[in-house]
């Protein structure tokens, strides 16, 4: 017994180092994997202007970030709160990838940093698309004694700081114009961020007039922190379908601009998933907008950036060409000389290149405007029609439906004939309703099978159900790919300005009427107006 003891253990360890090493080797394999993917993910930083509390535009604007994040492969976009002076040693230090800021701000990083638009914030408020804003000048309700921009002649003024377009530089110009020069004829004090310190002084009396942007009494409003009615606009202005209270003039809303550094390709796919962000979605409702759009143009504001010599437009130096050539002989010629020696080479590159932003262009407009699947108009294309027809029969007194339509029995299509078919349905269903409408009409897909019709300029009900009628026909010639299904649609109309005023009620009477005429057994229309009018296509 003695002699095979030892035997047996020097079998058992070997056994047991063997276990040992492999899980170690395990263990550092996965450790290598999981460091390389965590080098892998490339983290982007945006650096976003806090007109508020920081903490708060972290919350707002994070879920943003994490929709980037989950659409753009291999990396995680970060929120940055910063104040408009932390910028710049920010970008000097390449710290930020990206900037979403106000216009003023943005026209100097730009100028100084070169950092480039490439999308527009739209906001929604009471069913109204916004990508503008403005600034407003507001006093307590109870100081009868400023009723005119003239009236600020004397009086204490609460605004954010110097450099706030919105909180200052707006309202500085209009009263210029007007004739007032706050910086000599009144008492200005700034009192830094968060722009509700303004409407608290205002409201505690000390001061008289205030400055902020659009929306935030509204929004201090809306938190409970003010009460509307003890404020009033001065001087308010009036513009057609924008809903803050507003005292200067519009202009276009903060851009989401790109460092230099960014690669194309990035800065692309962040474009692209924006434009196709679901419209007041999760994201967007937690900073409190509707969708992205294409960039706005801000030659606007830099006029008044211009207008007021505001940095980086603040010097201006008076020097002739002969000095320049002069001073810079030497340099000037080295240049001309390397820009002939290069010139040949450069051209081809820059071809190609303005080739491939051409096409990169027409792809973005292409997937921001038109649904994949059937090539039709898609939610952000027909929320643009929409609001251009609302606002034509707003003038003229015309009369605009919106029909909602959902494919009957749908569903077993795609569970008995597989989604490439049920594909090919909609494609071919798209097609017919495309050729049955009227030119000036539009059809959109609203998503799975649901489609919207867009009907303009119709005279009366009979012309509107004519029309129904023809979109019943076409979806049921719509069988080449149904495989002996039978394809027909429900359809709920709704008509501005009998049902509704604006997109949001349209939509939701619409989307009754269509449930309505579902319940009857499909293949019909339903007017919402006229609950007795609900006809079906005769079999």
């Amino acid at each position: 017994m003695n002699v095979s003891r030892p035997a047996i253990w020097r079998n058992v360890l070997p056994l047991q180092r063997r276990i040992v090493l492999l899980v170690v080797l395990v263990l550092l394999v996965l450790a290598v994997t999981s460091a390389r993917a965590a080098e892998a993910l490339k983290v982007y930083r945006v650096g976003i202007t806090a007109f508020r509390d920081k903490s708060v535009t972290v919350r707002e604007w994070q879920p943003t970030m994490d929709f980037l994040s989950a659409k753009v492969p291999g990396a995680r976009f970060v929120a940055v709160p910063m104040t408009v002076s932390e910028f710049e040693s920010a970008l000097g230090r390449n710290e930020l990838d990206f900037v979403l800021t106000n216009p003023q701000h943005y026209i100097i990083l730009e100028t100084v940093y070169g950092v480039s638009r490439v999308a527009t914030l739209v906001k929604s408020e009471n069913g109204k698309f916004v990508n503008q804003f403005g600034g407003v000048i507001f006093a307590r309700s109870d100081r009868h004694d400023i009723q005119r921009l003239e009236d600020l002649k004397g009086k204490r003024i609460a605004a954010v700081d110097r450099t706030s377009f919105a909180a200052f530089l707006l309202q500085y110009d209009l009263l210029r114009q007007h004739g007032v020069d706050i910086e000599s004829d009144s008492e200005v004090r700034f009192l830094g961020f968060p722009q509700d310190l303004c409407v608290q002084a205002v409201l505690d009396g000390q001061a008289d007039v205030g400055f902020t942007r659009t929306g935030l009494l509204e929004a201090m409003a809306r938190e409970g922190k003010i009460e509307l009615a003890r404020l009033r606009v001065i001087s308010p202005a009036r513009f057609s379908d924008f809903p803050f209270l507003i005292t200067t003039g519009l202009f276009p809303e903060w851009p989401l601009a790109a460092v230099p550094r960014v690669p194309i390709d990035v800065t692309n796919q962040v474009v692209a998933a924006l434009l196709l962000m679901p419209p007041g979605g999760p994201a967007a409702q937690s900073a409190r907008y509707y969708r992205w759009s294409t960039p706005l143009e801000y030659k606007s504001v830099e006029s008044v950036m211009r207008r007021h010599r505001v940095y980086p437009y603040d010097k201006q130096e008076h020097i002739s060409p002969m000095d320049v050539v002069r001073e810079y002989a030497l340099q000037i010629f080295v240049g001309l000389f390397l820009a002939a020696a290069g010139l040949a080479v450069l051209y081809w590159r820059t071809r190609q290149l303005n080739i491939a932003l051409r096409a990169s262009r027409q792809t973005l407009s292409e997937m921001a405007h038109r649904d994949a699947l059937t090539g039709l108009p898609n939610r952000n294309l027909l929320d643009d029609r929409l609001a251009l027809a609302l606002a034509h029969a707003r003038r003229t007194g015309a009369r605009v439906a919106v029909c909602l339509t959902d494919l009957d029995g749908f569903k077993p299509i795609n569970d008995s004939l597989g989604h490439t078919v049920g594909d090919a349905v909609l494609r071919d269903v798209a097609r017919h309703l495309e050729a049955a409408l009227r030119e000036e009409d539009t059809v959109a897909r609203w998503g799975g099978d649901e489609f919207v019709l867009l009907i303009n300029g119709f005279t009366d009900t009979a012309q509107l159900e004519d029309i129904m009628k023809r979109m019943l026909a076409a979806v049921a010639q719509s069988t080449c790919f149904s495989g002996g299904f039978p394809v027909s649609a429900s359809i709920g109309v709704s008509v501005y300005p009998v049902d509704a005023s604006t997109a949001l009620g349209l939509f939701k009477h619409a989307d009754d009427a269509m449930y309505d005429a579902k319940k009857r057994g499909g293949n019909r229309y339903t007017l919402h107006a006229l609950p007795s009018a609900v006809a079906q296509l005769p079999c």
